[in-house]
């Protein structure tokens, strides 16, 4: 059951505007894709079989793996310093920009690169495309004045799959590290005293170091690839000031066979325009599940099996319109 890609909106949502006089994307240029290090898979990080049948893809994580070549780390850091004036802050995360390819057409246009999306397939075994909700196709997250403060503290991403691509040489950094919770998200949830669900949200307890994996990026352009919604990550608080600046595109499975790990929760981020994308997002999963529907659907079907069939085909749009309601009301 594959859907197409969705196409970006026409409309910017409020308060977004666009660049002006960004250097285009050219991935001839601006790409060095190497594939990763080392591949961390579900099962060894202590998910289930029947847990991992749930999920598109066995890999939990991969890297460290490159993505950009040193011109394309010089060009993705001037658009990311440019953009640090509309940076946000929350609980969780300390310094942060969303709606990137909102504002950037280079990096929408690295979201959207067929060739990332073929690379980053290949290494997880399932085809990828860029987020269908175009604030989750990119975040960037940037250091914050206070070095007290953790980049990011333990938490789980309410999409699936994104990776963490760093554009500042490690050697300069003194802190800041990007790490994983080697387990499962109910292991991590049990040693930091929460419940599984909350783990999208900030905390600050610490976790076993022997459970504990620091990632080692060889240089800027180099990222961690990982399902988001199963990994259990953080970034540490520098120990001196510096400039720390990670991108982390957002991307979706083409086959639609699987739950939809997108959280409901996004819809009360506050973002422009998020509430629509959330409608597209599930509008965009019940029109591949219908033309599934509409292909294999037997003429000599029982109606029961039918009422099923149009039922299971648009349960999103069913669930979405419940969400929203509890929203607004």
């Amino acid at each position: 059951m594959l859907a197409d890609p969705l196409s970006f909106p026409q409309e910017l949502p409020p308060t977004y505007q666009p660049l002006a006089d960004e250097p285009p994307f050219e991935p001839a240029r601006h790409l060095a894709l190497e594939p990763p290090r080392q591949v961390w898979r579900l099962a060894e990080l202590g998910y289930t079989p029947a847990q991992i049948e749930a999920c598109a893809s066995d890999v939990g994580v991969a890297g460290p793996l490159r993505i950009l070549s040193e011109e394309g780390v010089v060009v993705a850091r001037a658009v990311a310093l440019s953009l640090r004036a509309h940076c946000l802050s929350s609980d969780r995360t300390a310094r942060y920009l969303a709606g990137g390819v909102y504002r950037s057409r280079f990096l929408r246009d690295l979201c959207n690169c067929p060739q990332v999306t073929a690379f980053l397939s290949e290494i997880v075994g399932c085809e990828l495309l860029p987020h269908s909700m175009p604030s989750q196709q990119i975040y960037i997250n940037y250091a914050p004045e206070d070095v007290t403060r953790a980049v990011d503290t333990w938490h789980v991403d309410s999409i699936g799959f994104d990776y963490v691509l760093l554009l500042n040489d490690p050697r300069t950094l003194s802190g800041g590290d990007f790490q994983f919770f080697h387990g499962s998200i109910a292991q991590a949830a049990r040693l930091l005293g929460t419940a599984a669900e909350r783990l999208t949200e900030a905390n600050a307890q610490d976790l076993p170091p022997d459970r504990v994996v620091t990632a080692s990026f060889p240089a800027a352009g180099y990222a961690l690839l990982q399902q988001g919604n199963l990994i259990v990550h953080r970034a540490t608080a520098l120990t001196r000031p510096g400039e720390r600046i990670t991108l982390v595109p957002g991307l979706v499975a083409r086959d639609l066979r699987w739950p939809d790990p997108t959280k409901d929760g996004v819809l009360g981020w506050g973002e422009p325009g998020i509430v629509a994308e959330y409608a597209r997002h599930k509008a965009w999963l019940a029109r591949a599940k219908l033309d599934d529907l509409i292909a294999r659907i037997r003429p000599g079907a029982p109606p029961a099996e039918i009422r099923a069939g149009l039922e299971r085909a648009v349960a999103d749009v069913l669930h979405a319109i419940a969400r929203i309601n509890d929203g607004t009301d």
